[in-house]
Formats: C-alpha cells, structure tokens, sequence
C-alpha cells in the first residue's frame, strides 16, 4: 500500500506553512515606463488613451504607476490605441 502525502510531495516531509499561500505576483515597473512614455510621446491624455481602447483610465494609471502587470491583450489594445505596435524582445542582458 503506497503512503500518498496530500501536500503533493512523494517524500514524508510536509510541506512548510508558508507553501500554502500563494506568492504575490511580481510587477515589472519596466511596461508600466514604456507606456507613459509611448502615450507622452503621442500627445494622448490617459482619458483619451481609455477612450481610443475601451481600457479605464483607471486601469491604464494602475499599469503606469506599476500597480498591476497587464495582459498582453491590453498592451496590444493600448498600442493599437496609440496607432503603435506591440513589439516583445528578448534583448541580450
């Protein structure tokens, strides 16, 4: 009869207390950046970003002040809002 840990671990040591909480999610500053910087480039207030995407204003103050991470489609929305494209690179370090 084989001794199933519930934790999820095969060995016999439990899992500490704090593997139970999820980790808060890492924000990258970096997007946030980019895109105060993309959007003063255009000349576009955040309300006329919002209404060019159907992003909130609110939303799009939360990612440039790197309070929230957002999804790629809404980087894609806002760029498009901007008449930009989303480009991704992977840059040497």
């Amino acid at each position: 009869m084989s001794n199933h840990n519930p934790t999820g671990n095969d060995d016999e040591t439990p899992a500490p207390a704090s593997a139970a909480k999820p980790e808060k999610p890492r924000i990258f500053p970096e997007v946030g950046a980019a895109l105060l910087k993309a959007r003063r480039e255009c000349g576009m207030t955040q309300q006329q970003l919002a209404d060019a995407t159907g992003v909130s204003r609110i939303t799009i103050q939360r990612i440039e002040q790197a309070h929230i991470n957002p999804s790629f489609k809404t980087l894609e929305a806002l760029a498009h809002g901007m008449g930009r494209t989303l480009t991704i690179s992977f840059d040497p370090q």
